[in-house]
């Protein structure tokens, strides 16, 4: 079976950089962080491979070139293909622009299973999934918290959608957008690999070699268009730390019914 993984770089939370004058995150000083919903589609595509040596797992993401290390990390990790899709062209790309440039890049590939992250930190559309599937025309499902059953033939996966649980039954190929509820452990590269040269396993890609046409990319190719940004900080909130005794446990119980859980 052929598994690409689409993942997405973003902020982190605690540390990145906004610029107010054009109202928004500098991508190229920010410290950026793998999408959680994504690493669990990476996640699930290396427990694939790991039962059946024979699968094929690609990851691929867009982004600027300071990504190239983290991407041939997931090499080192046991991936058979990284791909790093950079160019200053794609800079402002929303969600349907960066579905058409990736799609451009699919278009070129053999795969039985696309899999990415249904939300991103720092957006949450769930757009790409969908929108690479309408491109392609495959079938997609979003919002999957189990796969239950995979071939190159079909899938059965599970999701939540409006609260409630369905269980359905996909062909392949298809696009499965999961979230970070599968809790899966993606691991480490090992010590021993940390600096092994994978260069002939990875690949920069930029529009010489895509040619998605200027107007379908960037700012000129996104229909979306953002009134404002609000910049959320997390407060910072003091840790307490109570005694395992009956005083302490009368602390817990306070706390809990303060805050309205009990």
């Amino acid at each position: 079976m052929r598994i690409i993984c689409l993942v997405k770089y973003v902020p982190d939370t605690e540390k990145f950089e906004y610029d107010y004058k054009t109202d928004k995150i500098n991508r190229d000083t920010s410290r950026l962080i793998l999408n959680p919903d994504d690493k669990n589609a990476v996640a699930w595509a290396m427990q694939q491979k790991k039962r059946d040596p024979s699968t094929y797992v690609e990851v691929v993401t867009m982004g600027p070139l300071k990504l190239e290390e983290p991407m041939k990390d997931f090499v080192r990790l046991g991936a058979d293909y990284g791909v790093l899709i950079s160019d200053r062209r794609y800079a402002g790309s929303d969600s349907l622009a960066t579905a058409r440039i990736l799609s451009s890049y699919l278009r070129q590939r053999e795969y039985d299973l696309l899999l990415t992250g249904t939300h991103t930190l720092d957006g949450g559309t769930g757009h790409i999934g969908p929108q690479i599937a309408e491109a392609l025309g495959l079938n997609q499902f979003s919002n999957i918290f189990t796969v239950n059953e995979a071939n190159r033939d079909f899938v059965v996966v599970e999701a939540l959608q409006e609260e409630k649980t369905y269980r359905v039954k996909l062909k392949n190929p298809s696009v499965l957008s999961v979230t970070h509820q599968m809790n899966l452990r993606l691991g480490f590269v090992r010590y021993e690999n940390i600096e092994s040269n994978v260069d002939e396993q990875f690949a920069l890609v930029d529009n010489g070699v895509l040619r998605v046409p200027m107007a379908q990319i960037g700012g000129k190719g996104s229909p979306t268009k953002v009134k404002k940004n609000m910049v959320i900080k997390r407060e910072q909130v003091e840790h307490k730390v109570v005694q395992v005794n009956d005083e302490g446990i009368d602390q817990v119980i306070h706390f809990l019914k303060e805050k309205g859980y009990l």
